[in-house]
């Protein structure tokens, strides 16, 4: 059953879906997240990824995600799967697969096959553990030259690009699941849908059946699972209560919770901190909270005697509270934390 469909990412900021669906397309797969290119490969969520998943659902589109990835390891294919997991698929449905995109030109392409395929594995088998259903996108050349297509694809679905107006051989490319077709590119059809111009799609399976019995889940974390992370960041889980590892296990992110502790060891904080304050551990906005307290002259020491202020305001929150100080004429820098 041959399916229409687009992927979209930010790039298509202001789509209509609705006009979408209108023009015959019955699915969406959305960047979820990707790896930058920067020395540290930070991963960022992508900016339009809820409001685009929320308007596809309200159009009636069936919906997929994925994630470009630069990961060249096991390790680094696993952190990009649960950093795409805890920030964008965690608590919705999808009707497709959830993709690993593997084109990477700056890391990926430089590396052997064999990292390219233990890197494939690593997300693959991560977004597995958590209840998903996932692919493997990529071009033919990349099949053909970068990994091991014949044995992954035994394995795990493929969406193979290839913008021709013939699809990949079946009898050299197999079962594979979705062909895309054309974008900026398009000798099938005109390469822009309710305006924009997007990446174009057919689906070969029946997804929305499969993914029935393939749901996400909430990934279960234990309090040995916490006790192992903090200790391997140097904290003393001794100095932890049990409503303390509740409330760690109930908001588990173990990239923020390391981002956050590597952060205050930087700032020679010492990690009690966080004794009293278990919400700084995973509060995404916790670094820029400080940076902006820091901006106006506060010292690390003052912002360790007084960390309440940061569990007080979100970000928002406290920019506001700052110009409060300022418009009545006190210096933000002057004022004890204690009184914001």
């Amino acid at each position: 059953m041959k399916q229409f469909g687009i992927d979209i990412s930010t790039f298509q900021n202001g789509i209509n879906l609705d006009k979408a669906k209108d023009e015959g397309v019955s699915f969406a797969i959305i960047r979820g997240a990707f790896t930058g290119y920067g020395s540290a490969k930070g991963k960022a969520k992508d900016d339009r990824f809820e409001e685009l998943y929320r308007n596809a659902k309200k159009s009636g589109l069936n919906v997929g995600a994925y994630y470009f990835s630069r990961a060249t390891s096991y390790e680094e294919g696993k952190k990009e799967a649960e950093f795409l997991y805890n920030n964008c698929l965690k608590g919705k449905t999808f009707e497709y697969p959830i993709y690993m995109d593997v084109e990477d030109t700056v890391y990926q392409n430089k590396v052997s096959k064999n990292a390219i395929n233990d890197a494939i594995r690593g997300f693959c088998e991560y977004i597995e553990s958590v209840g998903g259903y996932v692919g493997v996108y990529c071009n033919l050349d990349w099949a053909n030259n970068k990994m091991d297509y014949g044995k992954l694809s035994k394995k795990y679905d493929y969406w193979l690009a290839y913008w021709g107006n013939e699809m990949p051989s079946r009898n050299t490319y197999g079962n594979y699941g979705m062909w895309q077709y054309g974008g900026e590119t398009n000798l099938i059809r005109g390469n822009t849908i309710a305006g924009k111009v997007v990446d174009q799609n057919y689906s070969y399976k029946d997804y929305p059946s499969i993914m029935k019995y393939n749901k996400l889940k909430d990934k279960t974390v234990s309090k040995e699972d916490v006790i192992n992370l903090l200790t391997s960041l140097g904290f003393d889980y001794l100095d932890f209560t049990s409503n303390d590892f509740e409330k760690i296990m109930n908001n588990y992110d173990e990239e923020t919770i390391k981002e956050n502790a590597e952060y205050i060891k930087s700032l020679n904080i010492s990690l009690d901190i966080f004794a009293d304050n278990v919400e700084l551990m995973y509060d995404k906005q916790m670094k820029e909270k400080i940076e902006k307290l820091t901006s106006i002259g506060k010292m690390p020491q003052d912002i360790y005697l007084n960390p309440s202020v940061l569990t007080k305001y979100d970000l928002n929150g406290l920019n506001n509270a700052i110009d409060v100080l300022k418009q009545s004429g006190l210096d933000a820098k002057n004022v004890p934390l204690i009184a914001y």
